[in-house]
């Protein structure tokens, strides 16, 4: 059996490819949520290949796949150039009894495709945009049954395309929620970086001036996305409200009586580091609501890493969370750290040891921020990396 392309109702070439354009997910990289589907087709279909592809205007892009090896391919050998504009799946049986395909490079060369089944990508508007296809290289069958579950596969694969316009307008909350300067705080350099992660979720950094002193803040709300990202963005307005007439312990208390009824109505918390620097003392002041990733390095190498005592902001609490107090002498380091960091480490241990090497190694806190960028950004964490550093200068 080889089933002939239907006709979708009629999209023109050049609105097909907006769509696709503004999906923004051509030449990204791979990503789990697709990953595991194709991973799943595979098993389920007992095929050696399964792609998640993009057709544009002169390639294919493959967003996910397995048993292929390949970026993309050109669109002159797209069987998915068929694909999308049908409405229902496109089966070819043998490819080279196909005159459609039976000169195809893919056919000919070295994957020596025989078989395909391709079920259409569109997006929310109804617009074909790629496919979900099954390749292997022997002909073989596909029962009725088994297109049924490839539409269901595929119709996660289109969920999971929409979401990825949500991804990006809460990927734009959180990088609004970032400082845009640095600040000038004489006698000291400071340093920030957030790095997400492909699923978007609901870390930030934040400093500003506070009641008695500069306030610095690492926080991390539970969950991906838009929302997390907009608790975040409440977080951060209230903890900076609270912060300017009341001390820290006051300010942090306070900022987590007022996001109470949100955190509960979404089952969610957000851990927070906030630290309050006095600079006429070089005291810093700290709340850790369980954070768990800070301390100082000192001058000489050592490290002292800062305890976690107090509970989530989002979790009941009868008693204040409790503050505790460092001197920062010349040449020390204060580093704090979001719990992405922890998915590239075997323990939060050697993560806090990783840390201190970075500061001892690389001194400056732009240097040491940078080197922490990169790491997360080669290691693809499954979660937002977020690190702050403020070092008192040497005398």
């Amino acid at each position: 059996m080889s089933t002939q392309a239907v006709a979708s109702p009629a999209v023109t070439e050049e609105a097909r490819l907006q769509a696709l354009a503004a999906l923004r997910v051509l030449d990204t990289p791979p990503e789990e949520r697709f990953d595991r589907l194709v991973r799943l087709a595979q098993r389920m279909f007992d095929v050696p290949t399964v792609l998640v592809t993009l057709v544009d205007e002169d390639r294919q892009f493959h967003k996910a796949e397995i048993g292929f090896g390949r970026a993309e391919i050109p669109r002159s050998q797209s069987f998915c150039t068929f694909t999308i504009d049908a409405a229902e799946p496109m089966v070819v049986n043998d490819a080279e009894n196909d005159p459609r395909f039976r000169e195809n490079p893919l056919v000919t060369g070295a994957d020596h495709v025989r078989f395909y089944a391709g079920q259409p990508l569109t997006t929310p508007a109804g617009v074909p945009v790629g496919a979900l296809c099954l390749l292997d290289s022997k002909p073989r069958e596909i029962t009725e049954d088994q297109l049924w579950m490839l539409r269901e596969l595929a119709d996660l694969v289109e969920v999971e395309l929409a979401h990825t316009d949500e991804l990006r307008r809460a990927g734009e909350v959180q990088q609004g929620l970032l400082p845009a300067e640095v600040p000038a705080l004489p006698g000291y350099t400071v340093a920030g970086v957030c790095v997400p992660a492909a699923a978007v979720g609901g870390d930030f950094y934040d400093w500003h001036p506070a009641l008695g002193g500069y306030q610095f803040v690492v926080a991390d709300v539970m969950g991906k996305g838009v929302a997390a990202a907009l608790i975040g963005a409440g977080a951060r307005a209230v903890l900076r409200g609270t912060s300017q007439f009341n001390d820290l312990c006051t300010s942090v208390d306070r900022t987590a009586v007022a996001l109470g009824p949100d955190l509960d109505r979404t089952s969610s918390f957000v851990t927070l580091f906030a630290a309050r620097l006095d600079q006429a003392t070089h005291e810093l002041t700290y709340v850790d609501a369980g954070h768990g990733i800070a301390g100082v390095v000192r001058a000489d190498g050592s490290a002292e890493r800062f305890e976690s005592e107090g509970l989530p902001l989002g979790v009941p609490t009868d008693s204040r969370r409790p503050a505790g107090t460092v001197m920062l002498h010349p040449g020390d380091t204060f580093i704090c750290l979001s719990d992405g960091l922890l998915d590239l480490f075997d323990s939060i241990e050697e993560a806090i040891e990783a840390a201190r090497i970075t500061v001892v190694d690389y001194r400056t806190p732009r240097a040491i921020v940078d080197t922490v960028e990169g790491y997360g950004r080669e290691h693809l964490a499954s979660d937002d990396i977020t690190c702050v550093v403020v070092q008192r200068d040497p005398t």
